[in-house]
């Protein structure tokens, strides 16, 4: 094998491989990013489960934080959204987008459905959309 080949094998194996970042836009305000991680279970957030599927990301604005043995350690994270339960539309976690309870709702199905809500959920939900 030539000198070449071998320096650049080596290269390969001092660069951390990078993820690949799961695209995210709101369908509702259409704020766009790249997360992390799509799912319950953020492996750089371990003390926390997730009741649905959300899109999460390490916060960018939380300088790295370490372990007891001195790892990095991402415990610092965003939830952008999640999936309405309703239309399986994509939302974020706007005020204006969605509606959290017990499961994620857009703000479209939430005027549809709330008369399905206990009453002091929907006196919540109307000032939420009074204030948008």
């Amino acid at each position: 094998m030539a000198e070449e080949d071998k320096a650049e094998i080596s290269d390969v194996k001092k660069k951390p491989e990078e993820k690949p970042r799961i695209p995210f836009t709101c369908s509702m305000c259409l704020m766009s990013e790249k997360c992390d991680y799509l799912g319950k279970n953020p492996p750089f957030a371990r003390k926390i489960q997730l009741t649905e599927d959300s899109y999460v990301m390490v916060d960018p604005f939380s300088p790295p934080a370490f372990d007891s043995r001195g790892r990095a350690s991402a415990e610092r994270f965003l939830i952008l959204g999640a999936d309405c339960s309703q239309c399986q539309r994509v939302v974020c976690r706007g005020v204006e987008c969605s509606f959290f309870y017990s499961s994620t709702f857009c703000t479209d199905c939430i005027r549809e459905k709330i008369r399905e809500f206990p009453p002091e959920v929907q006196t919540k939900i109307r000032k939420q959309l009074q204030s948008i």
